[in-house]
């Protein structure tokens, strides 16, 4: 275990706590003297348990000890650190001061398995009965540590891998295997989890774990609640729980399958038109949950492309939205109809079982937005995406000829699930023009991605251009 103890008095540390923790069998101890020196650490070592003395000095030009440095450092690492347990050491004049800061605190699942607190608060006086409470945590992640994490890929770090092993901790497991799930451009690992018990055999579910910062897996659970448990039964899998223990600024949340997915919408898509358009057609009525609530809104081109494309990545593109003059483009109003939309359903974020039955999954992006915005990430993913780079790109012809539905289907490499789509748009939108700016505005986002096909995302822009006028 990796400790950290913040304490200003580096006599009593060296010769009292430190000796304690090596008792305790802690196999590498930090020392801080104040609040930046704790920041640093912080921000430069993976800390497992932080031991905070609640009264310390701000730095070394501010030496007197201060509780609200304490408190502030306290609330720095929730903040910033969320999955770190904290033992607070108060003194008898600050015991009082750190009460509502406990009280605010999560309950999570810790390295045993059980539900509680991050947070622990012992008196000083007693430094060697709390210390002892540690002793406990030490043994609780020296037995997360050994559970066995067997992955198919190289992107899965320490911290990564420790949601991977609290889950399995809470699940009697003794081992997992993972897959990768997304090979995109998102900072989310999304992965395929299956148990092992103790009896060596695979424990007959399958999971899905997705891992990010704190702040975006708590996005993701409030999404899941408000919005993805209204759809209809089996469309999207059962939650489990989430994990942030000892994960420092990671946070992970699981899913549970009922029965098995091998497959994704991709996968059918660059095989088989047929099969796409069967898992179309189950897909819409899940949609249409969402779609059937829509209202019309107006609202400025520049408030519907923000809702893919934020101000300060849009900032980036200056040399192209001056050769286009997309700031007065983005000036326009039009009236589109608005609804709950998943925001990022491009072909690995739906899984199919082998009855062709679709799952969706990864809730991060959910938003009110243009009531097309799923049906138009549907049929451009397959262009820009890049697990889809396999696939031999049409002419660039197409692009130029987007918004002509003749043409576009004659040139598209997927005509039939084209047809679909264009269909299910027409059912969806207030008037046309909401079809060409949600276009632009998924466009103007695949210009700030450094893999992703700029030849046709500034094709499709100045298709959405000319289709306005």
């Amino acid at each position: 275990m990796n400790i950290l103890q913040i304490e200003d008095e580096v006599d009593w540390f060296t010769g009292t706590c430190e000796p304690l923790l090596r008792d305790i069998g802690a196999n590498s101890i930090h020392h801080a003297e104040n609040y930046n020196d704790a920041i640093i650490c912080l921000n430069e070592r993976h800390i497992d348990y932080v031991v905070l003395d609640l009264a310390i000095p701000l730095d070394n030009k501010n030496p007197v000890p201060d509780v609200s440095n304490g408190l502030n450092l306290a609330a720095y690492i929730r903040t910033n650190y969320s999955g770190t347990p904290i033992l607070i050491l108060t003194g008898q004049q600050t015991e009082e001061a750190v009460e509502q800061f406990v009280e605010d605190q999560d309950i999570t699942t810790f390295w045993d398995g059980k539900r509680k607190s991050l947070v622990k608060v012992r008196p000083k006086r007693r430094v060697k009965e709390a210390i002892a409470l540690l002793a406990d945590a030490v043994q609780e992640l020296e037995a997360i540590d050994a559970i066995d994490v067997q992955s198919n890929s190289s992107i899965l770090d320490d911290l990564d891998e420790r949601v991977i092993k609290l889950f399995c901790k809470e699940n009697n497991a003794i081992a997992a295997r993972v897959n990768s799930l997304n090979e995109g451009l998102s900072s989310a690992k999304v992965l395929q989890v299956s148990l092992i018990n103790n009896s060596g055999q695979d424990i007959p579910w399958t999971a899905l774990v997705k891992v990010d910062t704190k702040e975006k897996i708590d996005l993701e659970s409030a999404n899941f609640n408000s919005y993805v448990n209204k759809l209809p039964v089996a469309s999207y899998p059962n939650m489990l729980n989430e994990y942030a223990a000892g994960c420092g600024n990671k946070k992970g949340i699981c899913y549970r399958f009922a029965t098995s997915f091998n497959s994704n919408y991709f996968n059918h898509l660059a095989q088989n038109e047929d099969s796409t358009l069967i898992i179309l057609e189950k897909i819409r009525p899940i949609l249409d949950v969402w779609n059937n609530d829509k209202q019309v809104k107006q609202v400025s081109i520049a408030e519907i492309r923000r809702l893919l494309c934020s101000d300060a990545k849009f900032d980036e593109l200056m040399a192209v939205r001056q050769d286009l003059k997309l700031d007065e483009f983005e000036r326009k109003v039009i009236n589109a109809n608005f609804c709950i939309q998943h925001s990022d359903l491009h072909g690995h974020n739906i899984l199919v079982s082998d009855e062709l039955t679709p799952i969706l999954i990864d809730y991060g992006d959910i938003q009110e937005a243009p009531s097309i915005l799923d049906i138009v990430t549907l049929e451009l993913s397959q262009y820009f995406h890049p697990s889809m780079k396999s696939l031999k790109l049409p002419t660039i012809e197409l692009f130029e000829n987007w918004f002509d539905d003749e043409n576009n289907l004659k040139l598209s490499s997927f005509p039939k699930v084209s047809e679909f789509l264009r269909s299910w748009k027409d059912d969806n939108s207030f008037m046309t023009r909401e079809y060409v700016v949600t276009v632009y505005a998924y466009a103007v986002r695949q210009l700030t991605y450094p893999t992703t096909n700029k030849l046709i995302a500034i094709a499709l822009i100045n298709s959405a251009i000319a289709a306005y006028h």
